[in-house]
């Protein structure tokens, strides 16, 4: 049995028609049928049913078919794991963070200074962290205290490398502009508009109005650039952090802090059950001195 024959039975089997799955595989009709027979030789039972030029699976065929995924599935993790493979044995550095553009000025300034190095970044839910924690794949863990769930924490190390607060993103000819801090209670009746659902910030949001006794008010969803171009052009108003508002360029808006948020605390976490390699160590240590230059 062939990996050519799984190709071609898995084809079939999902058109259900000879002449279609031969066009898809660009082989002829003729020769696509004569795989398929000799496949359903070898295991000595047929596969399909066939009625009017349809091959529909048979009891066999589901079962054939079911463990021939598996085979396909497990062949894509193995690239994949060859992959990442290759990579570590490069000057490679993997990352996990709920926030990823929380952190463009310590990625830039890495890379200014170890140029030869590459890093990738990817964003995280707290659901995934609950339910698989880390991919061996990632060597650190960039976040805010509490998109960690506490029974996750347990297997990890940190540091503390910033404080950062929530703050409204408001045109400056709105009145609420002129505050120093606003009450979260204020907000009750502006317009406003809200990250999409499901990513941290929008959940962070979520519990702050939660933790005020107050539901949350009605607003659109949109990605970051659009939510922060309508609190640009007056449209409504929008929500982002302090230290994300201090790396954007000068614009029409003004950061007022949200007086009743409590400050969030921004770690770097590392597996405990896992020394960390000469590079690990070498980003772990330009993190911490990025962040505490003293």
């Amino acid at each position: 049995m062939e990996l050519l024959q799984l190709k071609y039975f898995k084809a079939v089997a999902e058109t259900g028609k000879l002449s279609a799955a031969a066009e898809a595989l660009f082989i002829s009709a003729p020769a696509l049928s004569a795989s398929i027979s000799r496949l359903e030789k070898e295991l000595g039972t047929k596969l399909f049913d066939r009625t009017n030029n349809h091959l529909e699976l048979n009891k066999q065929g589901e079962i054939f078919l079911k463990y021939a995924n598996q085979v396909f599935t497990t062949l894509d993790f193995a690239r994949y794991e060859i992959d990442q493979s290759i990579m570590l044995q490069q000057n490679h550095i993997s990352i996990a963070t709920t926030t990823s553009n929380m952190w463009t000025d310590l990625i830039t300034a890495f890379y200014v200074e170890y140029s030869h190095f590459t890093l990738s970044v990817t964003n995280m839910r707290r659901f995934q962290l609950e339910q698989t924690g880390l991919h061996p794949q990632h060597s650190f863990l960039m976040a805010e205290e509490k998109d960690v769930p506490p029974s996750y924490t347990q297997e990890l190390d940190s540091i503390v490398l910033f404080e950062d607060r929530l703050v409204a993103m408001i045109h400056p000819d709105h009145p609420l502009a002129q505050y120093e801090s606003l009450d979260i209670r204020l907000l009750e009746k502006e317009t406003l508009c809200y990250p999409t659902p499901g990513l941290t910030m929008y959940e962070r949001l979520s519990r702050l109005f939660e933790d005020n006794n107050m539901p949350m008010p009605y607003g659109d969803t949109f990605p970051y650039l659009i939510y922060r171009r309508m609190a640009q052009e007056g449209l409504g108003i929008s929500f982002t952090s302090q230290h994300i508002s201090s790396l954007e360029p000068p614009c029409n808006l003004r950061y007022v802090p949200i007086a009743n948020a409590n400050p969030w605390v921004f770690r770097l976490y590392w597996r405990k059950n896992r020394p960390l390699t000469e590079k690990e160590l070498l980003f772990k240590n330009f993190v911490d001195g990025f962040y505490h230059p003293d």
